[in-house]
């Protein structure tokens, strides 16, 4: 565990937001350590961080005139015991990078603090994982690009996806198709028609006889909210009876387990990359199916609560009607009145609901206007995408890559930026041996460690006039390549520490030191090294005890 747990170490005290799981949390040999780190900072002088495993939110810094001596921490802290995430900004204030300045510098970090999981792409390390969002951006921005056309471009395309969804769940809850405005538009026309009709009818009777003048009136006034309520129960119910049927509709989607299975009974081979699609799949499908059933669960509740107080309210209204009813005479004429009362409130149910269908088809309408406009965003970005790329901000930084690969193999490399079909960035990089044909080296995992190589040295050497980082940590890079590259490689990262005030820090097993032999000039670098691990004894550890 000697070169992680150095890793570790440095990595931490430069703020990686560590676990209580991670390697030096969870280990009970740190417990009560405290760690210190010295930093040579651009703008002169020299920053002392101090950060314990007991309390790794809690950090401290001093910055010194002078480099410290034997490395005696301070006695006294300009920032003591900072809490987590204002030391962050803190430490980028006295990092005061003048590159990626809208970034904190834990994003770019891991660029020069490359471990083996990080050798596996040259732009989208270990740590970028997840939606493109999250890394592309950035990565255009490192390259000397506007990473805020990338992150515009990736909202719109989240953005329509999030309208698109809206549409599709008021199409399966609410039964509607924008087609048929017009159609719905019209029958509301035919129903306010039927409830005019229906008004006309029982406007023509008279219940009462003169002398019953206000229980006349009273009975009207039921009678009015009674029919309202009927209108309002017959929606609730056809609402609930909507729910009912489209959660009774909802089935599990086939999972991957049970797919894996099928294809095992008919002995068939499961692709992998298939399994990784279908398992994304079922994660949205998963996602939308549980979002639509909290949805219809939510409402079907809330709609039953409203039937019951309705049905209450009815019940009341029809008791006191009763009572009134009693008084009136003309029994044959109120039978014929109730008739034509029913054929009311079901018209009047029925206006409820094709307004509501009118209303949601006029909100489909607005949504799929906002993804027509937030489409039309969408090309502007890919136009300003593409233009941008055609300026070629990243050449300085290519032509650096290529100088840094010849070197070293012989072979030139580039890096190179396209858009694919939907417009989005798509980096790469990768050897060439023509104008046009890309070998297969870069397939291999040693050469692609150094094209991740070439890259980190070259960002460092393109933003060596200003502000930026000064050191490249890279773990194990010199397992399996052959020993004359191995000793290109040295010779060129010494050459580049001297000419741009770099400090390049690798770690090597003692089998992966080159050897000299066929008359192949050089000597290992013995004299820069600064630490030798061994597990003879715990003296070779790096903390000096075992763990």
């Amino acid at each position: 565990m000697g070169k992680t747990s150095l890793l570790y170490v440095i990595d931490f005290l430069l703020l990686n937001t560590f676990s209580r799981k991670s390697a030096l949390l969870a280990n009970d040999v740190f417990a009560g350590q405290i760690f210190y780190l010295e930093v040579k900072l651009n703008q002169g002088g020299y920053l002392v961080i101090r950060r314990g495993v007991s309390a790794p939110s809690k950090i401290s810094f001093k910055r010194n005139q002078y480099k410290l001596t034997d490395f005696i921490p301070p006695a006294e802290w300009d920032d003591e015991d900072v809490p987590f995430m204002d030391a962050k900004q803190k430490l980028n204030e006295y990092l005061a990078f003048d590159v990626l300045v809208s970034w904190p510098f834990r994003k770019s970090i891991t660029y020069f603090l490359r471990t083996q999981k990080d050798y596996l792409d040259v732009f989208q390390l270990g740590k970028f994982t997840g939606k493109h969002i999250y890394w592309k951006p950035f990565v255009f921005d490192l390259l000397g690009f506007d990473g805020d056309l990338v992150r515009r471009k990736l909202e719109k395309d989240e953005e329509i996806e999030k309208r698109g969804n809206e549409i599709r769940t008021l199409q399966k809850q609410a039964n509607i198709d924008v087609a048929e405005r017009d159609k719905i538009v019209g029958l509301l026309d035919v129903k306010t028609q039927e409830k005019e009709r229906a008004e006309a009818e029982i406007d023509k009777f008279n219940f009462y006889s003169q002398d019953k003048g206000v229980t006349k009136q009273l009975i009207e006034s039921i009678d009015v909210e009674l029919q309202q309520l009927n209108a309002e129960r017959y929606r609730l119910s056809h609402e609930i009876k909507k729910i009912n049927e489209s959660l009774s509709q909802i089935r599990p989607a086939v999972r991957l387990s049970k797919l894996k299975d099928l294809y095992d009974e008919v002995s068939l081979f499961f692709p992998e990359s298939l399994s990784k699609r279908f398992e994304e799949l079922e994660s949205f499908t998963d996602s939308i199916s549980s979002e639509r059933q909290k949805y219809l669960v939510d409402n079907l509740t809330r709609l039953q609560d409203e039937l019951v107080q309705i049905n209450f309210q009815i019940q009341r209204q029809q008791n006191q009607r009763s009572e009134k009813i009693s008084l009136l005479t003309e029994a044959d004429v109120y039978s014929k009145f109730k008739v034509y009362q029913k054929e009311l409130a079901t018209v009047e149910g029925e206006l409820k609901l094709l307004s509501e269908k009118l209303r949601l088809i006029d909100n489909t309408s607005t949504i799929r206007a906002a993804i027509e406009t937030l489409r039309n965003e969408r090309k502007e970005c890919v136009a300003a995408i593409g233009e941008a790329i055609d300026g070629r901000a990243h050449a300085e930084i290519n032509r650096i890559f290529n100088q840094i690969i010849t070197e070293v193999t012989g072979n030139n490399a580039i890096i190179s930026i396209k858009q694919n079909s939907d417009g989005n960035v798509e980096f790469d990089a990768d050897y060439q041996t023509t104008t046009n044909i890309t070998t297969s080296e870069a397939d291999g995992t040693s050469y692609k460690k150094l094209l991740c190589v070439a890259f980190d040295l070259s960002l460092l050497i393109h933003n060596a006039k200003h502000s930026f980082y000064r050191f490249v940590y890279h773990d194990g890079v010199m397992e399996g390549l052959d020993d004359r590259i191995k000793i290109r490689l040295l010779n060129v990262t010494q050459r580049i520490c001297n000419e741009y005030g770099l400090q390049y820090i690798l770690t090597i097993i003692n089998s992966d030191i080159p050897k000299y032999t066929n008359g192949f000039e050089g000597a290992f670098p013995y004299s820069s090294v600064c630490l030798k691990l061994s597990d003879e004894d715990d003296s070779g550890k790096l903390f000096g005890i075992s763990f």
